[in-house]
């Protein structure tokens, strides 16, 4: 019979851990809250289902045994965690060099819908997906909570992994709605967004730094 799930008293622990994991700040968060202050809720929204996207890949590729192909291979390690680099450093780049215009009174109170939705979910699926980390985490945490048979593994590490990114997702959601809060009750002026781009793209760039000298 197919086991999809652990027991009690491994899913509990996972959520909870889960839960952790994904409240803790990291390139993921600056991203999507980047987004979200920039170009508001719906854009927040469409960035954060893309680093889902993107961290389910990661899933199904230790699911299938290909992230250890990666924590194997020094180069493979070396050239995607180049390649993440410079994608954040772009990310940085793009924050910094975007001029949005002055909200007026009714986009405080409701963020514009994003015409560009697809190219924002595959911009937060790109970001994920040229983070070596995030394969080698997957890699190394979902494996502790799985007690199938040999033969349901691969099935288990996918439905912890869902479960995972879903709770990640929820806990994006919340932080969105803060943050539009906060950009609601700031009425942000011109040299407070500047100062916000500024230091969302100083964070991005310093994670790329980070990420680019970082060893598994």
């Amino acid at each position: 019979m197919l086991h999809l799930l652990p027991e009690l008293s491994l899913l509990v622990p996972f959520i909870l851990a889960g839960i952790a994991l994904n409240l803790t700040p990291g390139v993921d968060m600056a991203y999507v809250l980047a987004k979200t202050a920039q170009q508001g809720r719906n854009a927040g929204l469409y960035a954060a289902l893309g680093i889902s996207l993107g961290s389910m890949v990661h899933v199904t590729a230790s699911a299938l045994g290909i992230s250890a192909l990666l924590a194997a291979s020094e180069t493979a390690f070396l050239v995607l965690k180049i390649l993440g680099a410079a994608y954040l450093l772009y990310i940085a780049f793009k924050i910094l060099a975007s001029q949005p215009p002055a909200p007026s009174s009714e986009e405080s109170q409701e963020p514009q819908i994003q015409p560009a939705a697809i190219k924002i979910i595959l911009e937060g699926a790109t970001t994920n997906l040229l983070n070596p980390k995030v394969g080698l985490f997957m890699l190394a945490f979902l494996p502790q909570f799985i007690d199938a048979a040999p033969e349901n593994i691969i099935w288990q590490t996918l439905v912890l992994g869902l479960i995972f990114n879903i709770n990640g997702y929820l806990i994006f959601v919340i932080l969105i709605t803060l943050t539009m809060l906060a950009a609601t009750r700031l009425k942000a002026s011109t040299r407070i967004r500047t100062l916000l781009r500024w230091c969302t793209a100083g964070i991005l760039g310093g994670m790329a730094l980070r990420l680019a000298f970082t060893d598994k």
